[in-house]
């Protein structure tokens, strides 16, 4: 295919969310050819974070960068070190993504990207909010909004806005939370950003069952699930799974929580994505416990610990050995 028409392509198939059939399409590229274009390279992987894909993102992500290096093609860095960054933190290397991020938000001010520069400061502050600081999340969310503003960038609008809502959610506001929640919808309904709208209707389902509504959370659910599987999003499936788990053992179907919960791990695990596995083995552990099951719970409560560990997320460690404690077992000796 003409680099043209491949290039016009791959725009198309991003712009539509079709992301199986521009990873088919760029997969089976030559690797010289994967990285040769700028475009073409970003495109490659903005499919494989989609579809999941997180080990060969951050291999391709690398290839990306010294090709770019090479041909002293500032712009391709960037691109690079910001897929480099993402395929680190989905992978459960917090220190590594923040390096990088730090890099590229330094790159991008030196050269007045502010594109760039809203997308590193949106990615440190999900760092931040990883990490158990949503307040210093919310002020760096709170730089990339004026950012995106000014580019007209609606995709960064939405995910800010759904950034925002997770950071309400940890920090228990949970009105505020809903508020952002649908603005990242309205957004990517707009805009036609379906993985915005089914991350953020998966998103609002688990502040619905914080609020103890688990009917009200199970009807978003529906909708969410549909919309990553129609996507072919194994991550946002996985969460939608952990969330429906929530309510359904906040409706005391345990058996189905249990199950939904089962495949939250596996998607997890086959996607290489850290965070939910973590979530989904606290998820898991508690409901175990609740079920008066404190040896599985035990055992579900002690990995997510090792978890989110191993994520920097020292707030989610604290919090799991209390609970862990409160059930006649506390973390191992050093």
């Amino acid at each position: 295919m003409d680099p043209r028409t491949l290039t016009q392509r791959a725009d198309e198939l991003a712009g539509e969310s079709r992301w199986a059939d521009l990873l088919h399409l760029l997969d089976g590229l030559p690797e010289s050819e994967r990285v040769a274009s700028r475009q073409v390279a970003y495109r490659l992987g903005e499919a494989l974070y989609h579809l999941g894909r997180m080990e060969p993102l951050s291999v391709h992500a690398s290839r990306f960068e010294l090709a770019a290096r090479r041909e002293r093609d500032v712009s391709g860095i960037m691109g690079a070190l910001n897929l480099k960054g993402i395929a680190a933190f989905e992978l459960g290397r917090p220190d590594e993504a923040r390096g990088v991020f730090d890099k590229l938000m330094a790159l991008a001010e030196a050269e007045q990207d502010h594109d760039m520069l809203a997308r590193a400061t949106l990615n440190l502050g999900a760092l931040a909010n990883l990490q158990g600081d949503p307040a210093t999340a919310l002020s760096l969310y709170q730089l990339a909004l004026p950012l995106f503003h000014k580019l007209g960038q609606i995709r960064g609008l939405s995910q800010t806005h759904q950034s925002l809502a997770m950071s309400y959610r940890d920090l228990e506001q949970f009105s505020e939370a809903e508020d952002e929640y649908q603005k990242a919808v309205r957004l990517g309904l707009g805009f036609g950003y379906t993985p915005i709208v089914a991350m953020a209707v998966i998103g609002r389902a688990e502040v619905l069952v914080l609020r103890r509504d688990p009917e009200g959370a199970l009807g978003l659910l529906e909708w969410g699930l549909q919309l990553a599987r129609q996507l072919g999003d194994p991550i946002t499936e996985g969460t939608g799974l952990r969330v429906r788990a929530l309510a359904r053992a906040a409706l005391r179907e345990r058996t189905d929580a249990r199950s939904d919960l089962v495949g939250a791990l596996d998607l997890a695990r086959s996607t290489g994505n850290a965070l939910l596995e973590a979530e989904a083995l606290r998820d898991l552990g508690r409901l175990n416990a609740a079920a008066g099951d404190a040896i599985a719970a035990q055992e579900s409560l002690g990995e997510a610990i090792e978890a989110f560990r191993r994520l920097g997320s020292e707030h989610a460690v604290a919090h799991l050995e209390r609970e862990l404690e409160s059930l006649g077992h506390g973390p191992p000796a050093a």
